[in-house]
């Protein structure tokens, strides 16, 4: 039963990350246009904040997603039956 949890949760964070480049990529949303960190007199605190809020926003649950289905199809391998 574990498994099964740990696979759908890899899911689950799969699909939010690829919501989440889509978004991204896409720039649709307020916290990642442009408008909002290439305006004048922006330091270099403001840039890093974006490379911290698209590794904690794209790649975070994209890598753990990814993980927990590796964890989960493990677990179901080695599982008795």
């Amino acid at each position: 039963m574990t498994a099964w949890i740990l696979i759908a949760s890899g899911a689950g964070l799969m699909l939010f990350g690829m919501i989440a480049t889509a978004a991204w990529v896409g720039g649709k949303s307020n916290w990642f246009d442009s408008g909002v960190f290439d305006r004048r007199g922006t330091s270099k605190t403001d840039r890093q904040f974006l490379d911290l809020y698209f590794v904690a926003i794209v790649i975070a649950p994209l890598l753990s997603g990814g993980m927990l289905i590796v964890f989960g199809l493990r677990a179901l391998q080695v599982a008795p039956r």
